[in-house]
């Protein structure tokens, strides 16, 4: 059984979860979980983030090619996932956004900690949350809807419906603000405060200095996590990621030359503002492509798998062997 690629891609990592956390969010992946897929692909074809900068630059990426990228900041990341990294010496490019102080937070990452925390499955979530919100079902009929659906489950395969309504209100139907407001006080009815589970969910200054050091590259993913980073005009765009930029090199002393895309959300404004900061290589999240465009056609959209797809091909082909 090999890891099968035609194009050089990345692989997306986000939170990660020891057996002892019962805080986890939905999808957390293991220690376990990143060993085994480590293994599966091959240490040997994993590149670190120098060499993989210094050939796509060149142009001698070659399609079996990888590279680990871990996106948010998320402090699980270097308490599960760092050991691992060590065990087989590998580096990896972390992405880092600015909406991590402690007055100034990406609430949707503690709304998903509060999620697992509160309710024993998603769609018991959903049908309390849905209640509260006293949501109209025709909301789920609209054009807007539909083509919102039809969009992500062309790129991602692993989403439930109930996955894609929620996301639909987070990231379109709702202005950001209102709906932060609508789950804070959604969680505050179970007596759940969003600013109690702030703590050691990011990682900090000293974190990412001591990753710089250990030869990791430390790369952008914004300033504050926008969900629709496309549907902001270019000044915004410009001052998100120039904000991003002088942050990262203020706290490393260099530039950041990587990057990913937050939510896949960019376009031609996008590309243009991270070309003129000097980003040598940008990342997408998902490895489909459209339009007749290859599927890696810039240096600044770059393909990327989530593990999710990887570790379901691992269990697939392993239990195929044992029935044979």
């Amino acid at each position: 059984m090999v890891y099968q690629s035609k194009f050089a891609h990345g692989i997306m990592f986000h939170r990660f979860q020891d057996l002892k956390n019962k805080n986890a969010s939905y999808g957390a992946l293991t220690s376990q979980n990143l060993t085994k897929l480590i293994n599966f692909i091959g240490r040997k074809r994993i590149l670190n983030p120098d060499e993989w900068i210094s050939r796509l630059n060149k142009g001698n990426l070659k399609k079996n090619h990888i590279c680990l990228t871990f996106d948010d900041g998320l402090k699980s990341q270097i308490k599960v996932a760092l050991p691992v990294l060590e065990k087989f010496n590998l580096k990896a490019f972390w992405f880092i956004h600015c909406n991590t102080l402690p007055n100034n937070f990406d609430k949707s990452e503690i709304f998903s900690i509060l999620i697992v925390k509160k309710f024993k499955t998603y769609k018991k979530f959903i049908d309390k949350f849905f209640k509260y919100i006293d949501i109209e079902p025709k909301i789920f009929e609209s054009k807007k809807f539909k083509k919102y659906y039809n969009d992500e489950t062309s790129l991602y395969d692993f989403y439930s419906e109930i996955e894609l309504k929620y996301k639909f209100l987070r990231d379109i139907h709702y202005p950001r603000k209102k709906f932060e407001n609508i789950m804070e006080n959604f969680f505050l009815y179970f007596k759940l405060n969003i600013k109690d589970f702030y703590k050691n969910t990011w990682l900090n200054k000293k974190d990412l200095i001591n990753l710089n050091k250990k030869g990791h590259m430390i790369g952008m993913h914004s300033f504050s996590h926008p969900y629709r980073m496309s549907s902001l005009p270019k000044k915004k765009q410009s001052a998100e990621y120039k904000k991003n930029f002088d942050y990262l090199r203020f706290i490393l002393k260099k530039n950041p030359l990587a990057m990913s895309h937050p939510l896949d959300s960019y376009n031609k404004y996008s590309l243009k503002i991270l070309k003129d900061l000097g980003i040598l290589c940008g990342f997408r999240s998902h490895s489909k492509t459209s339009n007749g465009l290859k599927i890696n056609h810039s240096t600044l959209e770059m393909a990327r798998e989530d593990p999710v797809n990887i570790l379901k091909f691992i269990k697939i082909n392993l239990q195929s062997r044992i029935k044979t």
